[in-house]
């Protein structure tokens, strides 16, 4: 699995390491203290720290100084002679994790480690004097920001990084290291949006991020700080935060989402509204479900909430394609499938709507019946805005491939990823464990159950998945984060409700169990 982890990372992919390791059980103050320690390691095994070396550590308010605050304490217990410059107010510490190790060096460590602060651009100078005096002071430990930084340097900050610069410029035998990253890079592009630290060496750490190069300035090293495989391979707390987006204060209505759900038959009125309360129950604003006019006055007893548009029949014909093509183009995102049948003039239907070159550019969430009917036209969807969501005898109907059982995750993952990878299209494969590829990358999923496996779970999944990709999520984020958010909300059900619940248990519980999961900090 290691080959669909990337090389480089970048600051966003980052953050989502560290909320995966925080719900694997591994809390962010570990990794905090892992990234400490091993910086000052590091630091010392280059030779830059010897016993009783007097270093100037400058440190944020945000968590590349909560490093800072640990690396102080392990220089500290090494023998170094260790200043802590906070630059900003102490309230000001923005994580729990940094706050948490400010109060260890302040109230505890006053002995070994000294502080000051610089609250204002005049306090920069005094400092200055300070290192320039005293020829003991021989590093300073760049822990300034991290790699969040944006746009242009805010004050106290921007005079810092300059006497910094300056220091190292006029004072020879003064090295400078940075933790991370230099303070001011962009760690995505490499670009210097306003200005940034010379540093002699930095310390980077799980990954080199994306826009850290090795230049003539300065070293790159890379340490690990204990983040698992597992946060890069299963989908996690970090994957999903991002895609559960709020509205805009002046959103309007329908600004927050627009599903067409197009499906059912006389055999089948369950399915559409399943997929449709899903959508309702997460918040998209408008919702629109199109089925055969033999089950029109059967979906709308099921709930006030469900706008549904018929046609005359038994099925979906071509007969209903006009309307359709009308209501497409007024949805963000279709799903097509769920209780269709394999009726012959459903499936012209469904080349129909693909054939149209403009519709075809939307996203489709494609699952069950309409799984089957696309098996001989799958030149159709290739490259399309699609997510396909077969169990594996879906797929296998797809492709006439046997998957590898669902725990061989190397084996499995492998097969999915070049299915994906041919087809072009996001494939979400369900089962005991999810397997959600796109062909580039490759995420499992094992939030769930046994009890999930009940008629209509996958049509609840296949509304989250047009409700996360309706309210801006990328294809494969929204596969993601529909599969885990699918997979707790059982959960949350069987814990609060017991072992003997439903699908509609499932989706009348989407908001209880979005709020449950905001708020658990890790799955154990």
């Amino acid at each position: 699995m290691e080959r669909f982890i990337s090389k480089k990372i970048s600051s966003e992919e980052l953050s989502v390491l560290d909320n995966n390791s925080e719900w694997l059980g591994i809390p962010k103050s570990h990794l905090m203290e892992c990234a400490g320690y091993s910086f000052a390691n590091e630091i010392i095994a280059q030779g830059f720290v010897k016993e009783k070396t007097k270093i100037a550590i400058f440190c944020g308010t945000g968590n590349n100084g909560g490093d800072g605050f640990v690396v102080a304490r392990h220089l500290s217990s090494f023998g170094a002679k260790v200043l802590v410059i906070l630059v900003g107010m102490s309230e000001n510490i923005r994580t729990e994790e940094a706050q948490f190790n400010w109060k260890i060096i302040t109230n505890s460590l006053t002995y070994s480690i000294k502080i000051e602060f610089i609250k204002d651009s005049t306090d920069t100078k005094k400092i200055m004097d300070i290192l320039k005096k005293d020829q003991e002071y021989c590093l300073i430990i760049d822990a300034l920001l991290g790699t969040g930084v944006k746009g242009k340097i805010r004050e106290p900050i921007a005079t810092t990084i300059d006497m910094i610069n300056k220091l190292r410029e006029q004072v020879d035998y003064i090295k400078v290291a940075s933790i991370d990253v230099p303070s001011g890079l962009d760690p995505d592009t490499g670009k210097i949006p306003d200005k940034v630290v010379h540093s002699d060496l930095v310390i980077t750490f799980h990954r080199v991020k994306k826009g850290l190069k090795a230049t003539k300035e300065y070293q790159i090293i890379e340490k690990s700080i204990g983040i698992p495989p597992e946060a890069s391979i299963f989908v996690g707390k970090g994957d999903v935060l991002p895609n559960l987006k709020i509205r805009n204060i002046d959103n309007h209505k329908g600004e927050f989402g627009r599903v067409l759900v197009i499906g059912g038959s006389k055999n089948y009125s369950g399915a559409p509204a399943y997929a449709s309360l899903a959508c309702i129950n997460f918040g998209c604003d408008l919702v629109i479900t199109y089925v055969p006019e033999i089950v029109g006055d059967v979906l709308r007893s099921y709930s006030p909430n469900l706008i549904v548009r018929t046609s005359p029949g038994d099925w979906l014909t071509t007969k209903a394609y006009e309307e359709i093509a009308f209501l497409a183009e007024w949805a963000n995102t279709i799903v097509i499938g769920p209780g269709l049948g394999t009726q012959k003039a459903s499936e012209e239907l469904l080349i129909k709507i693909f054939e149209n070159h403009e519709l075809s550019k939307k996203y489709f969430v494609i699952d069950a019946d309409a799984l089957k009917l696309i098996k001989t036209h799958l030149d159709l969807i290739k490259g399309k805005n699609v997510i396909l969501t077969p169990h594996a005898g879906e797929l296998k109907i797809l492709t006439d491939i046997d998957l590898p059982p669902f725990n061989e995750i190397e084996r499995r993952g492998t097969e999915i990823y070049k299915i994906a990878r041919e087809l072009d299209v996001t494939l979400l494969v369900k089962g005991p464990y999810d397997y959600i590829s796109n062909g580039e990358k490759l995420k499992i999923n094992k939030t769930g159950c046994p009890e999930m496996s009940i008629g209509g779970t996958g049509d609840v999944l296949a509304g989250l998945c047009a409700s996360f990709l309706t309210t801006g999520s990328e294809l494969f984020q929204a596969a993601c984060s529909s599969a885990f958010i699918n997979g707790y909300i059982g959960e949350f059900c069987k814990k609060s409700i017991g072992p003997r619940f439903t699908s509609t248990d499932m989706i009348h519980n989407i908001n209880a169990g979005i709020l449950d999961f905001r708020t658990n900090k890790s799955s154990y």
